[in-house]
């Protein structure tokens, strides 16, 4: 009786420790299948995004290619359909043109923009955090701010010529205070309680601004250089209107002189082609590095 008794309780202990045991592989297949059910959402919300966009395209490619045609008030010379267009876009694509005026002008904006990056974020960092150089820079900064960026075109010509540093110089200057300002709100508008918070914890003034003051900011940061891409676009059109011999808006100026409203076209489909690209390049990185960080689109 005692040792049936015994069979009895301790099979009734080991049921009972059965849940027990199961309960976090039952809690792991839920998560693995949460995280896959979360994976397959993504997925299917990019596919139709990027099919929403290629619908947009098409749509604008359509209406533009009917409006040359039946519409009598429109000139066809001065607003050619796309299929002429890209009749034009082909040859000069195999001839090597189009791919040397793009590797032109995205050498210029690039290297503008990344001495705007370093030299924008470094000065909204200095002048938010240090007050005496704040207030002896805003007036020249802001003021500068004020003037159009297109308005150096002439005087970046004299200054550097009509070589590749006028170029640089012009997108560099106007892509620099989109950064800057940004950075400096970003660093400047840091909650006091991280900094408070990081002083109890014994952090240093390096560590407060690496581990708590760029964090806080990063936001603001992002939003200038995503904005500083715009804009180093913009003032690459007008630096190479100005005087080259090479570059995405220099084949545009050229089909003004010749009178190609064709080649004109394909240079605004090219700029507004780089902006996407560049766009889109900046926020999938800015995914892949700060998974944690998200943006409206």
């Amino acid at each position: 009786m005692t040792a049936a008794t015994d069979d009895v309780t301790g099979n009734d202990l080991s049921s009972s420790r059965r849940p027990a045991v199961e309960a976090p592989s039952d809690r792991d297949a839920f998560a693995k299948e949460f995280r896959r059910a979360h994976r397959r959402g993504l997925r299917r919300a990019a596919w139709l995004r990027a099919l929403l966009n290629v619908t947009g395209i098409l749509l604008f490619l359509a209406v533009w290619e009917a409006v040359p045609r039946l519409g009598t008030w429109v000139n066809p010379v001065l607003l050619p359909p796309p299929s002429a267009v890209f009749d034009t876009f082909v040859p000069m694509l195999l001839s090597g043109e189009i791919p040397a005026n793009i590797l032109a002008s995205l050498r210029r904006a690039a290297l503008g923009f990344a001495i705007a990056t370093a030299t924008g974020v470094t000065a909204g960092l200095l002048t938010a955090r240090i007050g005496l150089l704040h207030h002896v820079s805003e007036p020249i900064l802001h003021g500068f701010r004020s003037v159009p960026s297109i308005a150096l075109v002439p005087l970046s010509v004299l200054w550097f010529g009509i070589g590749e540093g006028s170029k640089v110089a012009l997108v560099a200057w106007g892509s620099f205070f989109p950064i800057w300002i940004t950075t400096f709100i970003g660093v400047r508008d840091v909650p006091a309680a991280y900094l408070r918070s990081a002083a109890c914890l014994g952090a240093g003034r390096l560590a407060t601004l690496l581990l708590v003051v760029l964090p806080a900011a990063l936001p603001m940061i992002l939003a200038g250089l995503r904005q500083g891409i715009a804009v180093s676009l913009i003032l690459l059109v007008a630096a190479e209107l100005s005087g080259a011999r090479e570059g995405v808006a220099y084949m545009m100026s050229t089909g003004h002189q010749m009178f190609r409203v064709d080649i004109m076209l394909i240079g605004l489909v090219l700029l507004g082609t780089f902006g996407f690209i560049a766009d889109r390049l900046f926020v999938a990185l800015i995914r892949r590095l700060f998974p944690w960080y998200t943006t409206a689109s």
